[in-house]
């Protein structure tokens, strides 16, 4: 059987997208994708090639010879697994980098809970908004949303936020790592992304994990 993605992210990216659309023909589902895709403020490089392939280009997203509603079944069952397969902060970390809307928010808010504990800011409102803006678009992090426009909102000293805003980077970056890896194997085995693609797109990402952890 053919997959449907090449990787474990870009199966998260593209099905948290489509089930955030009604139903729809093929046909408009594809248009309402790249709409959403071409509204966004920054794309990375992934997500640029994902545009490119939902716009016609070969390669990438597979969905062959499925229908509306069976590649939202895929991709709901993408998504079920997020929340079926994966440790609570895991999948908040998930859900921060690939939900929308309702999704994103409580995502933010299970990693909000988790950080208390171990950040160095207990207080829940800042740390609220430094989660959101260490998930948010480069364009709202330069909006009024800066490291220190939240600390000074909230009266929290510059250098306790600084060192909260650091630990985010490494950690949060090793729970989405684990999370792609735990949902990886499950998603190969199902032939929802190529294995040999996962795998080595994996590989990468671990590496890369693992330097933010070293330069922390």
């Amino acid at each position: 059987m053919e997959a449907i993605f090449q990787y474990t992210e870009q199966a998260l990216h593209v099905s948290f997208l489509i089930l955030s659309e009604p139903a729809m023909a093929q046909c408009q589902m594809r248009r309402a994708l790249v709409r959403v895709m071409e509204a966004a403020p920054m794309l990375s490089g992934r997500q640029r090639s994902w545009l490119q392939q939902l716009r016609g280009e070969p390669g990438g997203v597979n969905f062959g010879d499925l229908d509306m509603l069976e590649t939202r079944g895929q991709c709901a069952m993408v998504v079920t697994a997020v929340r079926s397969k994966l440790p609570r902060p895991e999948m908040g970390a998930v859900l921060a980098r690939y939900g929308i809307g309702a999704e994103k928010t409580e995502g933010v808010q299970i990693l909000t809970g988790y950080a208390r504990v171990v950040c160095g800011i207990h207080a829940y409102e800042p740390l609220f908004h430094l989660i959101a803006r260490h998930y948010a678009p480069r364009k709202v992090k330069c909006d009024g949303m800066s490291v220190r426009d939240i600390g000074d909102k909230w009266g929290v000293n510059r250098g306790k936020i600084h060192r909260a805003a650091k630990w985010m980077a490494t950690h949060f970056a090793a729970l989405e790592a684990r999370a792609v890896e735990r949902l990886g194997a499950a998603f190969r085995e199902h032939a929802v992304v190529s294995s040999d693609d996962d795998i080595e797109w994996e590989a990468a990402q671990s590496l890369r994990a693992n330097r933010l952890a070293l330069s922390a």
